[in-house]
This record gives structure tokens, sequence and C-alpha cells, in this order.
């Protein structure tokens, strides 16, 4: 379990340093694989402006920026980002600093016989992403929609530390629990047990109650309730599929995982706070599986000879063990492993049926007992 210092700190104060923080969850019983101090990454890398931008005389790939990092003079920059262009604020690796993703420290060189004083940089040389298009974009003020409150808001950061606004101010602790402290996999369990030890207030963190409108009914039936005693559905209309806000997209990547869109995001953001997997179903998808906007979702073992495409795309054949979520009778998922391609929340997707469930543990292949079909590596390909 990755557990961010930063996320931490919001629900139990942190007095210690991050190495005292893990020598006293070690001496309670916890195992410290990893300190990670994301902060290291981009030491050195500042806010700068792309005042001008030329082509390169000799590479055509290439382009001379003039940049202003806050030093009182431009500084000339050559890049090969395609977006690279004038008015663009951007992250800065200034002459000095070390780039330990990409084990580059920056030094005046010359590209092409054209001097370079320094690094544009993606957000894969910082450490946030395998793979970069382009240079990273906080801001443009050159395009249709820059405001003048927006633009100076910006002008003012230039020159300034950009760790803050990548969310790289953060410590990753790599915690591993024994088989007896499964309320420890959760950012509130490993707060709860901060607080024990240190004798903080915790800090829950809270919502505003829902009400139910009753306008979509789901029913339950045939649930097996040996292998899964409790399982919950509730409807959501009116949804905007989105990328998720930066914070949210930051902090699944402090904690592993890969952002892929709002609602898969904020499913696995309550996983990792809470220790309870969810999932997103796409509501009219599974009325098209089903036959009917009238759905009765159920849980059994499947049957011989059954079939279920996950989300990665494969298709499995299905045994008489394999516990599976069902609408209508028809399998949408396999329970607490995978949910299924047929019901996946997709860019159009506009009503959801979120599920909450939990599972005996030899009947799925969650280590929680329960459904968690969200959460993916960095480099999974599909969630949701």
């Amino acid at each position: 379990m990755r557990i961010s210092l930063d996320w931490l700190q919001q629900l139990v104060n942190l007095d210690q340093t991050p190495a005292d923080l893990a020598h006293m969850l070690t001496m309670a019983g916890f195992e410290v694989e990893d300190i990670e101090d994301r902060s290291a990454w981009a030491d050195g890398v500042v806010v700068g402006k792309i005042v001008e931008y030329a082509k390169h005389p000799d590479a055509d790939k290439l382009g001379v920026c003039q940049v202003d990092i806050g030093s009182g003079e431009l500084q000339q920059i050559v890049c090969g980002a395609a977006n690279a262009r004038a008015g663009l604020y951007v992250a800065v690796a200034t002459i000095g600093s070390y780039l330990p993703c990409v084990d580059l420290t920056l030094k005046p060189t010359k590209l092409r016989g054209v001097p370079s004083n320094g690094m544009i940089c993606s957000l894969s040389e910082v450490g946030l992403a395998k793979e970069s298009d382009g240079i990273h974009e906080f801001y443009d003020e050159q395009s249709a929609s820059a405001s003048a409150t927006e633009t100076t808001e910006w002008t003012g950061k230039i020159g300034a530390d950009v760790r803050p606004l990548l969310a790289l101010t953060d410590v990753v602790i790599d915690l591993t629990a024994t088989a007896n402290r499964a309320d420890a996999q959760n950012m509130v369990g490993v707060a709860r047990e901060v607080a024990a030890l240190t004798g903080q207030d915790l800090r829950l963190p809270t919502g505003d109650p829902m009400t139910p409108d009753g306008r979509d009914p789901i029913a339950l039936a045939a649930i097996d309730a040996t292998a899964c005693p409790a399982y919950i559905a509730t409807t959501i209309s009116g949804v905007t599929i989105a990328p998720s806000p930066d914070w949210l997209q930051r902090r699944l990547d402090a904690m592993g995982i890969r952002s892929i869109n709002n609602v898969v995001d904020i499913t696995n953001l309550v996983m990792l706070e809470w220790g309870q997997p969810l999932h997103a179903f796409d509501r009219d998808r599974l009325a098209a599986v089903a036959g009917t906007d009238q759905l009765n979702l159920g849980v059994r073992l499947a049957t011989g000879g059954e079939t279920i495409v996950t989300l990665d795309d494969k298709e499995r054949s299905l045994s008489d063990t394999s516990l599976v979520i069902t609408a209508n009778d028809r399998p949408v998922a396999l329970a607490g492993v995978m949910g299924g391609a047929a019901t996946e929340v997709h860019d159009g997707t506009t009503s959801l049926m979120l599920e909450a469930a939990l599972f005996e543990r030899p009947r799925s292949g969650d280590r929680r007992g329960a459904l968690g079909c969200g959460r993916m590596p960095r480099d999974a390909t599909s969630a949701g």
C-alpha cells in the first residue's frame, strides 16, 4: 500500500519526518519497503514563459525558444517538442539541476550549432508520465479563452518552483501490512494507526448525504448470500464523462494508479481512502445487455459454458466456481475481479449504476473480499 504523506496529513497531523514516521510504523508491526521523495524529481525546475519561438536554422524538428524564467534576462533553449510556441507557460529545468527520472544534469550545450541553456520539460521528464507527446503546458496566454486575470496570475508565477503546481511536494511510503491488518490497507486505516500511535486527532473525510429520488429503482434478485453477504447499488443520472481535475490525477499518480476519467478515478479514490472498492456500470449499456430497462441485479455462480468479455477485452470462459454479477441473469462482471467490457463507462456515458459489495474471499479474486473493478496499474489499458 502506497501512503501519500500529503494525503495522510489531511487526515492526521504529522510532526515526524518521513524517516521517523517510517520507523514508527515499522516498530508498530508494519514493513516499510521504500520511501519515495517525489520533490527530488523536479528540484531546480521553475515556471517559465516562452516569449519568442523560431525554427532552428539547421534542423526541421527543432525550435529555438527565448524563455523568461524570472532571472532578469531571457534564456535561449532549443526544444524539439511540436507544441512549443510563444505565449506558453512551461516547466523549465535550469542549468545545474538534476532530473533523476531521466538521469540528466542540465549543462550549457549546443544543439546543431545553436546554444541552449536549460530544458523545457515534459511530464515524463519529471516522473509524472511514462511517455509524453510534448512539453507540459501550464497556460497559453495566446489562446482564445485566455483572460487578463489568468495571464497576470501566470506572469506572477514566472521563476516559481513548479513542484507545488505539479503536486511534487509529496513523499510516498510504500507500506506492507501483515495479513491480520486488513484495516491498514487504506488511507483512513493508516491514519487511525498513526493517530493511535501519536495521540493526534483523527480527521475523517465527510460529505453531504444524498437522498435517492426513487425514479430508477433497481431490483436485487438471486443474491448468493453465502458468497455475497452484502450488495448495494444505486443509479446516478446526468453524468458527464471528462478528465479528472489535476488534484485528483496527481493524487492517484502518487498512489501508483493511472487516471482514466472522472467517474473511474473517483471510485478509485474512495477505494484508496476507505478500503471499499466500487464499480460503475454504464446504466444504458446494462439495459442493453439485460434486454430491458427494468433491471434485476444478481450475484451467482456461473454455469458451464458461460463466457464474458472483461475490461481488458479478453473473452473469459467461466467455470462453476466463478462468481458473477448479473443483469437479468446475464453475466456483466466477474465479482471481485473485473467488470465487463459490454457495460463499461465510456466517453458517451450519461447514466451510471454504482455498486459496492462484500464477497467471500475464496469466491473472488480481490484480496479485500470486495469488488475492485477500477483499480489498474499505471500502464493499464482500460478500467471501470
